[in-house]
């Protein structure tokens, strides 16, 4: 039995309550999780602005503890340190075998259902099932995944930083680097300065772009946008593109990372693209499109690109970004802008809905 923050009703609140957590089956770890990061999927869900099937226990971006291991587990026992990861990958299947584990269908069983990849749940509550966000359900103080979906990191690392991993900080540095493949030289826009806005510039910085743009509506996050690697801030508004353009000698940018997710945004990112370069988008919604594709897109040579997970290969990329954390190159402590107990969850779920900081996080 553990204690977990059960969704039942769209809108909430959180209710914490004892439920049962079964034992690993074969390609299975029980963790027990140390800290897990507010995420803006989770409040989506939480509001019922994305529909899901309840009663679930949401969180998708945790760190923790092997407490137990399935029969059949290999490179992980109990007592290591995990990154939580939502898309354990079955590794054989045509798009693992081309380097294309993030658009492996495995995980989206897990995403579509949230459950486990058998559409089965580790989570109980008097007898009846409780879904699992994402197929982890890190609002629990103890989740049974897939072996595939803890990543095994060092001791040192902080739990608060390590959660971040999981989600917002691969999607955001993958959306510049491995979707974007931002280069040494390269001026890169960010529309959108929350977590995964925020990991963009960190991954533009990295790879080497001279000029990076920061777009957001709140002082807050393009004051750390800054401390991050943005050369420039820029507060959201109508005439974005042309101040894009100025920076850019008039080009403008080579790579533009949307994460806002609205039609506007998208439109921006588009436009603001130069001849032949390259727009992301990672945030869109259900129904935003784009408009006049010929003019803004063939005409011009552009690429517009999806971007699930920023492309991630979570065994080759979480271990990636431990070392650049500890060269001091990606920075993460710093995205941890508020820490919550865990009988506080709802309260960091409100400050996520809010656009406060960059994360929050609950703690043990």
């Amino acid at each position: 039995m553990t204690q977990a923050a059960i969704l039942t009703t769209a809108g909430g609140p959180l209710s914490i309550r004892d439920i049962d957590v079964a034992v690993p089956g074969p390609g299975e770890v029980a963790v027990d999780v140390q800290a897990t990061g507010v995420c803006h999927s989770d409040v989506g869900v939480f509001s019922g602005e994305l529909p899901a099937p309840l009663p679930l226990v949401l969180g998708h971006e945790g760190a923790g503890i092997v407490a137990d291991v399935g029969e059949g587990v290999d490179g992980l026992a109990v007592g290591d340190h995990v990154v939580l990861s939502w898309l354990a990958s079955c590794g054989t299947c045509y798009f693992c075998e081309r380097g294309e584990s993030h658009l492996c269908g495995r995980p989206r069983t897990m995403l579509g259902g949230h459950t486990m990849p058998d559409g089965s749940t580790r989570m109980s509550l008097d007898g009846d099932p409780v879904r699992q966000f994402c197929g982890l359900g890190s609002f629990a103080q103890r989740s049974v995944v897939p072996a595939g979906a803890a990543i095994p990191i060092a001791a040192d690392i902080p739990m608060s930083s390590a959660a971040l991993l999981g989600c917002g900080v691969l999607t955001g540095f993958g959306a510049a680097v491995n979707t974007g493949g931002v280069r040494v030289g390269d001026s890169v826009a960010i529309i959108g300065c929350g977590g995964v806005g925020l990991n963009a510039i960190q991954g533009a910085r990295i790879a080497g772009a001279t000029t990076i743009v920061a777009i957001d509506v709140h002082a807050e996050r393009l004051a750390l946008a800054a401390k991050l690697g943005a050369t420039h801030t820029i507060t959201a508004g109508e005439d974005v593109v042309r101040q894009v353009q100025k920076l850019t000698g008039r080009r403008g940018a080579d790579v533009v990372v949307e994460v806002a997710g609205r039609q506007a945004t998208v439109q921006q990112a588009v436009a603001m693209a130069r001849r032949g370069g390259t727009a992301v988008l990672v945030g869109a919604a259900p129904g935003v499109g784009i408009d006049e594709v010929f003019n803004n897109v063939v005409m011009a040579g552009k690429v517009v690109k999806g971007c699930l997970y920023g492309s991630a290969h979570i065994k080759r990329d979480i271990p990636r970004l431990v070392d650049l954390y500890r060269s001091g190159s990606l920075i993460l402590d710093e995205l941890v802008t508020e820490t919550f107990g865990f009988d506080a969850i709802n309260d960091a779920v409100n400050y996520c809905a809010g656009e406060n900081g960059a994360r929050a996080v609950v703690v043990r």
